[in-house]
């Protein structure tokens, strides 16, 4: 679209310059879209969200309501964020992402494709996804401020849990030596080696 066909199109927001917006995007009242922004076809921009400078947006994403895209973020297609939910600037957000209401995803933040965020859950910054288990092929797991998240299917309304609710409610229906298990040993391995870097980072800066 050009300058002027944006302008015509979308009255009540407020569209900085050298803005991109694609064709059949629709942006809501009082949505705020920030300069250099690009919004690819089929994008829906919900009432009072805020868009940072320099965001892409990728086709067929929906943003709800007052949810924050910090700058220079990248929002995969088919992405879904809820309403108040905060994307921290220069985050990666894989296609097919579900981020619940209120989460935040911290800036530098690399969500991989296909991953689901709970209602609310704060201080996400890393991912992990296993393919071909169970009956929904796939188990998610992230970092939160409430530790390592557990997601499989709508387990715990699609909220996640702890590994060791996981391991209870997997165990309620699978053998011991399913695959599922092994799938958590995996995660905890993962989020311990995260923690262990993260301590690492801190102790060199400290030295500094």
């Amino acid at each position: 679209m050009t300058p002027k066909e944006i302008r015509e199109a979308f009255p009540d927001e407020f569209i900085e310059r050298d803005v991109r917006i694609g064709r059949y995007v629709r942006i809501r009242s009082d949505a705020v879209i920030k300069s250099g922004a690009v919004i690819e076809s089929g994008a829906v921009i919900e009432s009072d969200a805020w868009i940072g400078s320099g965001v892409r947006i990728e086709s067929d994403v929906r943003i709800e309501s007052g949810a924050v895209i910090e700058s220079g973020a990248w929002i995969g297609s088919g992405v879904r964020i809820g309403s108040c939910a905060v994307i921290g600037s220069g985050a990666w957000i894989g296609s097919g992402v579900r981020i619940g209401r209120g989460a935040v995803i911290e800036s530098g933040a690399w969500i991989g494709s296909g991953v689901r965020i709970g209602r609310n859950r704060k201080g996400v910054t890393h991912t992990l996804v296993i393919n071909g288990i169970g009956t929904t092929r796939r188990m998610t797991a992230h970092t939160s401020d409430d530790g390592v998240v557990i997601v499989i299917g709508c387990l715990n309304h699609y909220q996640g849990v702890t590994i060791e609710q996981a391991r209870k409610a997997i165990a309620e229906k699978y053998p011991p030596d399913h695959a599922y298990f092994a799938a958590l040993d995996l995660a905890q391995r993962w989020y311990d080696q995260l923690a262990d870097s993260t301590q690492q980072q801190r102790k060199v800066t400290r030295c500094i």
